[in-house]
């Protein structure tokens, strides 16, 4: 019983840990795959009086992807039937060009004035609407979330560290007597502390098997995928062994740094 309770007070900080890990990475997804749909469907429109070419536009900004121009048709067929064809093909030649330019990249909001100011330089555009005051609002709010959740992150690291730090302590008290009787007959650090190793080894792979299972089938179950439609979200490509290796490597190498430390610490304190 006594053991059991020893090992539930690594695997609890030490799940804690990883669940929020892997909460910020599946996070950094969602808000990515958001964002890239979003600028999928962003563009600047502007209007020319003359026609416009893509290659030397690109050449003044760099940033540009693509140059499509935009049809005048519906604009022109409401007034079909209050204007004669001959006002109508008047109406047709005296309307500017539209463009729609789409951007390699995001830009943030600096970049993007300074893309209107370069597009406003050129003499035949007339007018430019980067829809700055919409687009600069999502922005800001992805990068948040992204800060707020890395910032949520430390936090339950520092904490789970504390936590898996006095548990180790705790271990290494438990087994002192047996690891000095060891070092009497010459035992190496690494045969002394091959118990605690073992034990914190089976730990770190409860824990990140368990945070990977909640991971796998929570997204794969109905109410779940319902819920982040309703919202327009999704995870996109996820890579579960992938994942698994992080969570186990990331759980394995802080309970070995933690015992190390605290054994080596220990001897110190001793000697």
């Amino acid at each position: 019983m006594k053991s059991l309770k020893n090992h539930i007070s690594v695997i609890i900080p030490l799940f804690i840990l990883l669940f929020s890990f892997e909460f910020v990475l599946n996070l950094d997804r969602i808000v990515k795959n958001y964002e890239e749909s979003l600028f999928d469907d962003y563009s600047i429109v502007i209007a020319s009086m003359t026609t416009l070419n893509e290659n030397n536009l690109k050449k003044e900004i760099p940033l540009v992807k693509k140059l499509q121009p935009l049809s005048t048709k519906k604009v022109i067929d409401k007034f079909k039937n209050d204007f004669s064809p001959a006002n109508l093909a008047l109406l047709r030649t005296s309307l500017p060009k539209f463009y729609s330019v789409k951007l390699k990249y995001p830009p943030d909001e600096k970049t993007l004035e300074e893309i209107e100011k370069k597009l406003r330089a050129i003499p035949s555009i007339t007018k430019v609407e980067t829809f700055e005051r919409s687009y600069t609002k999502i922005y800001t709010m992805l990068n948040f979330a992204k800060i707020i959740s890395n910032i949520f992150t430390i936090f339950i690291f520092v904490i789970s560290i504390l936590l898996i730090f006095k548990q180790m302590e705790i271990w290494t008290l438990e087994h002192q007597e047996r690891m000095y009787i060891m070092g009497l007959f010459g035992s190496p650090f690494w045969m002394k502390s091959a118990v605690l190793y073992k034990l914190v080894f089976i730990d770190s792979i409860i824990s990140a098997l368990a945070v990977g299972a909640i991971y796998y089938f929570v997204p794969k179950t109905e109410k779940f995928k319902q819920i982040m439609d309703s919202i327009g979200l999704s995870f996109g490509s996820v890579n579960f062994f992938d994942d698994m290796i992080i969570l186990f490597s990331i759980s394995v190498f802080i309970t070995i740094f933690s015992v190390t430390l605290v054994i080596l610490r220990q001897r110190t304190e001793l000697k």
